[in-house]
């Protein structure tokens, strides 16, 4: 009997991508580059495309995440200001205490108030600082598109199977950091996209097997996972596939990132390549 097997994939998004110049395109003389390029992504990113081209026929189901975002977003360098009033170049830790001195202020005036608000929620989630990384994801841009190879891949993948990929964004509210493809840093009730996606986890919940991958495995896979363990059963962790050689962390963070799937292991999620789950794909066809 066919299982249902699922494959996640997070934010494959070209400004994640550490592209080669072929895949840079130059608009009216000028080259783009990503944004925020993870060392590694782009071979992830072929690799997952390779699963979807040559395991496609035992793949049930597809979602893409894509991190998504306005120009002005609390998780953007180009929100802030620092205490010259110079807008961040820069990625930068923010504390509430560092908004309070004003080494960092908000360039929109009359938030200060929302954005003390902000960090007592994030205070009960248990973290104390947002960081502001560069303009990235921003809606509409080169950089928010799928890599090229894997909307290939998906592309074929519709059309062979007669299925629909659901492409999901996340990260819409400008007004919360958004890492895990299930909920963002601070859920707000009048913002549905920053609640937790329960549509998502249901469908992990009756799955055979639900496969992981993306960028950054650092950031946004290892929160996504851990909020799936935790809105899942016990039960349900074996079926957690974590592709390991399609996904990279963002340089400095690798040795928190082991310990993060270290855990994750010893609690019974799976470990292992595409290359070694790729059989298990092309076996699961009827």
């Amino acid at each position: 009997m066919k299982k249902h097997i699922q494959l996640v994939i997070i934010d494959a998004q070209n400004d994640f991508c550490d592209l080669p110049a072929a895949y840079c395109p130059t608009v009216q003389g000028v080259g783009y580059k990503p944004a925020l390029p993870v060392s590694g992504a782009h071979q992830d990113c072929l690799r997952i495309a390779r699963l979807i081209n040559e395991g496609g026929a035992g793949i049930t189901t597809i979602e893409a995440f894509m991190d998504t975002h306005q120009y002005l977003d609390i998780g953007h360098v180009s929100f802030w200001m620092d205490a010259d009033g110079q807008t961040l170049t820069e990625a930068s830790r923010i504390t509430l205490n560092e908004i309070m001195e004003k080494k960092y202020r908000p360039r929109m005036a009359g938030v200060t108030e929302q954005l003390i608000a902000y960090f007592g929620q994030l205070e009960q989630a248990g973290l104390d600082a947002i960081y502001a990384w560069p303009v990235h994801c921003q809606i509409g841009s080169f950089g928010h598109n799928m890599h090229a190879d894997i909307l290939t891949a998906c592309t074929g993948w519709e059309r062979q199977q007669l299925k629909h990929v659901e492409y999901i964004q996340k990260g819409e509210d400008p007004w919360s950091e958004h890492y895990s493809a299930l909920q963002a840093e601070v859920a707000d009730p009048d913002k549905p996209s920053t609640l937790l996606r329960q549509a998502s986890i249901d469908k992990y919940q009756s799955a055979d097997l639900v496969l992981f991958a993306g960028e950054a495995s650092s950031h946004c896979v290892s929160k996504t996972l851990l909020d799936a363990v935790n809105n899942l059963g016990i039960e349900c962790r074996e079926k957690l596939v974590v592709l390991t050689d399609c996904m990279s962390a963002i340089p400095g963070y690798e040795a928190k990132t082991r310990d993060i799937f270290n855990e994750m292991a010893a609690m019974g999620l799976r470990m292992t390549t595409s290359e070694a789950i790729l059989p298990e794909l092309m076996a699961n066809t009827q």
